[in-house]
Parts: structure tokens; C-alpha cells; sequence
């Protein structure tokens, strides 16, 4: 009985950690990027898969040695030489870790520090005659995905869309990865691949 409870227990603060410095994450990219950016006044309630990123960092890794006059899938938006600081055997561990999480997260406001967007259902934001599209119709906003950590805490993958309400049209695809310097989450490196709508 008391394997059982220290198990169990063991398993609430690994899970209570991992999502605190999923929270960490998701807030330091945001205060980095868009804080204060007046555009952005929503965030769709509705996340993106997580798995994305992970994809878009794998297809970048695979094509780094095709010249960039070629047509590849997905790079990194930074000049070459480019840097990979996670390899195969760690994309591999965290792509299975997430294999059946399948279900997509329900933003909510306690899951940001500073809440000053309002999150809004892109179902009712797409739809003419409700409220929610009359208030927000035109406004700018993200789509974002929950943070992947990897193993060591050292790095994290995540995926954001901008949107405008109404259509909900995109105007940019990326997948970022993060790196925890002295406690704070900091982009080191983005992978776009253009014209391609990930809904």
C-alpha cells in the first residue's frame, strides 16, 4: 500500500513539474514575442496538435543537407551553418511520448501569467451572427500548441499560428524551439515552411 501511494505520488509531482515548466515556456515566448504587440488580442481556445513541431524540426534535420535553392520542406529561419541541438533518438523518445495524446488542449486562462488575450472558440469565431465573431471580426490573434520539453529540461518545441478573426486567415506557420538559459525560456531558432495550413 505504501509503494502504491509514494507511486503515485511520485507520478502528481512529475506531472505537476512538467506542466509548470510547460506553463514557463508557453508564458516566456509569449512576453518575448508578443506581449506587446497591440495586434494580437486573441488566443484560440482550441490548442494545436504538439506533435507539429516536433515534425517541422525532423523534416529540417533530414533535408540540412540539400542547397537551400532546392525545394525543401521545412528550414530553419536562421543564416547556415545551422545548429541541431537535439538529435534523432530524442525527437524519436518524445514523438512516442506523445503518440496517444491525441485529444487537443482547452486553453484556459489560469495557463497563462499575465491573461491580457481573450480566448475564444474558432468554431463560434469562423460563424457570422454570433457574438463572438461580431466582437472579434478582423481582430489578430495565435493558435498556439502546448510545449514539448525535452528530456532534460534544456530545450522545448512549440508551434504557433497567427490568425485573423472572422476567417480565421493565417499568416505564419512556425515551429519554435526554446532553450532555458539561467531559468528563463529564450528562442534560439524558428522552422517555417510557407503556404501550408496546419487547422
Amino acid at each position: 500500500m505504501k509503494k502504491t501511494i509514494c507511486l503515485v505520488s511520485s507520478i502528481l509531482f512529475f506531472s505537476c513539474s512538467s506542466s509548470k515548466i510547460e506553463k514557463r515556456v508557453l508564458n516566456d515566448f509569449i512576453n518575448e514575442q508578443f506581449i506587446k504587440d497591440k495586434n494580437i488580442k486573441i488566443i484560440i481556445e482550441e490548442s494545436i496538435n504538439p506533435i507539429l513541431p516536433l515534425e517541422f524540426y525532423e523534416k529540417a534535420y533530414q533535408d540540412r543537407n540539400i542547397s537551400l535553392e532546392d525545394s525543401i520542406r521545412i528550414r530553419p529561419e536562421s543564416p547556415p551553418p545551422f545548429k541541431w541541438r537535439i538529435d534523432t533518438v530524442e525527437i524519436k523518445k518524445l514523438k512516442e511520448k506523445l503518440k496517444n495524446n491525441t485529444l487537443h488542449y482547452l486553453w484556459k486562462k489560469s495557463d497563462f501569467y499575465n491573461p491580457k488575450f481573450q480566448l475564444v472558440d474558432a468554431k463560434a469565431l469562423k460563424s457570422p451572427k454570433n457574438k463572438v465573431y461580431e466582437k472579434y471580426a478582423g481582430s489578430n490573434g495565435l493558435m498556439l500548441s502546448r510545449p514539448i520539453v525535452t528530456s532534460d529540461n534544456k530545450y522545448a518545441f512549440l508551434f504557433y499560428s497567427t490568425v485573423v478573426g472572422g476567417g480565421l486567415g493565417s499568416k505564419i506557420y512556425s515551429a519554435i524551439l526554446m532553450e532555458n538559459k539561467n531559468g528563463k525560456w529564450i528562442t534560439i531558432e524558428s522552422y517555417s515552411e510557407f503556404n501550408t495550413s496546419y487547422d
